[in-house]
């Protein structure tokens, strides 16, 4: 039995679409649609450092470069481009990282089942970077608060640091893919329930946790 790759109902009703992933041999338009969400994310973190390059020629070196307004702009496309490329990396090893630590847990379902899971959770991952553009491009910063999660929070409560970058991470997006992790798990695994949660809850706490430290180690403002 073949069954398409669906992106909408895998994100919007995983309970009922991961049901009838073990009856398919194949999955139909799952490359292509793959393809497509790595060109999205190339388009998108493309978007992104072109957004932020007022927050780049802050940078002590590039002000001491003293560019013409040519030179500016030719930088600013360079980045985009380099965006881009980034973007593209960005998917590889996101999803890949996922995979792998959700298969130390679940060898029953699969490698590739669990890569199939993953890359349309990154979806959503998209969705939150797509939400935040708007905001880069008014402020030209290259970090943002997530307009729809508790990111104003962390502004507010917290000056820098972790716990800052952890709020900003407890969105919609983030929450709706922990959901669809959970029952794509549920469905495809015959673990228990209560066994399918806390790998869940610790699959979201485990990388949310990972990026929100690197993010703070990167920006200097650890605490």
């Amino acid at each position: 039995m073949t069954g398409r790759a669906q992106i909408i109902p895998a994100l919007t009703k995983p309970y009922t679409y991961f049901s009838l992933y073990k009856e398919w041999k194949e999955k139909e338009g799952f490359w292509i649609r793959f393809l497509a969400i790595l060109a999205v994310s190339g388009l998108l973190h493309a978007l992104s450092f072109f957004a932020a390059f007022p927050s780049f020629k802050t940078l002590a070196f590039v002000e001491a470069a003293k560019l013409s307004g040519a030179e500016q702009d030719l930088l600013r496309y360079l980045l985009s481009l380099a965006g881009g490329v980034w973007g593209l990396i960005v998917p590889l090893v996101a999803i890949q990282s996922g995979t792998l630590f959700l298969y130390f847990f679940f060898r029953d379902i699969g490698y590739k089942a669990l890569f199939y899971v993953m890359s349309f959770v990154y979806i959503l991952f998209l969705l939150g970077l797509l939400f935040e553009l708007p905001l880069q491009f008014a402020t030209g910063a290259e970090e943002v608060v997530q307009p729809l999660g508790f990111g104003f929070a962390g502004v507010l409560f917290f000056k820098h640091g972790f716990w800052q970058e952890l709020l900003n991470l407890i969105n919609v997006f983030t929450i709706w893919g922990t959901v669809v992790v959970y029952f794509a798990l549920r469905q495809l695994s015959y673990k228990e329930k209560k066994y399918c949660l806390i790998v869940t809850i610790g699959f979201s706490l485990f990388f949310n946790c990972i990026f929100s430290l690197y993010a703070a180690l990167v920006s200097g403002q650890l605490v």
